[in-house]
């Protein structure tokens, strides 16, 4: 029977197999170093250049969302004045929505209303602005009725997104400039009992 075998002969074979074991374990580390840092270069690019501008700009329409409620809120409130002149003056002077938007991170630029009449034909519609009064025909009563009242906000703001600066890409780095429009009808068709004219044309 033979033993195993001993000797320089065997101690040799030993250390080459050693060698090649040690070797390819290097390999296979240096191999997963390269895959760990390749994964962690491409993964901060996706964290700068892709996820973070998305959840920023994700935040304009969620924005812009909120502006059209609050402006819609505000124009009803404006369309329960007793008198059109109250509900400029309120328009003017109600800073509720605007203190609420800007923290909101939107910025009103620029507000107006109209009051929108729209009478029995399709073509007979008005729009009346500030300081301007409705005809007898275009009065409830007149020969245009009966008309359907109501008052229109527009409003100029920009919607900034997440992270932005005072310039660069709109929606990305700097606000979006937008217009929002809201409509309410007018509620008050009487008539001021000391002067006989309509609330809506006080």
């Amino acid at each position: 029977m033979s033993g195993p075998k001993s000797g320089p002969g065997r101690g040799k074979d030993t250390m080459q197999g050693e060698w090649k074991m040690s070797r390819a374990g290097r390999t296979s580390r240096n191999k997963r170093g390269h895959a760990i840092s390749e994964f962690s270069a491409a993964f901060v690019f996706f964290v700068c250049f892709v996820l973070v501008p998305l959840i920023d700009f994700g935040f304009v329409p969620l924005r812009y969302l909120i502006s059209q409620g609050v402006l819609n809120e505000a124009t009803h409130r404006l369309s329960l004045s007793q008198k059109r002149s109250e509900a400029y003056n309120l328009l003017d002077g109600d800073f509720w929505w605007r203190n609420f938007l800007d923290k909101c991170g939107v910025t009103v630029t620029d507000t107006s209303m109209n009051l929108l009449v729209c009478g029995q034909s399709a073509s007979d519609s008005l729009s009346c602005p500030r300081d301007s009064i409705l005809t007898a025909d275009w009065l409830p009563g007149g020969s245009k009725g009966p008309c359907v009242y109501s008052i229109e906000v527009t409003t100029t703001c920009e919607i900034a997104p997440l992270f932005h600066g005072s310039a660069g890409l709109p929606g990305f780095t700097s606000p979006v400039p937008i217009t929002l429009k809201s409509r309410s009808h007018w509620e008050n068709l009487g008539r001021d009992p000391q002067t006989g004219a309509y609330y809506i044309n006080e």
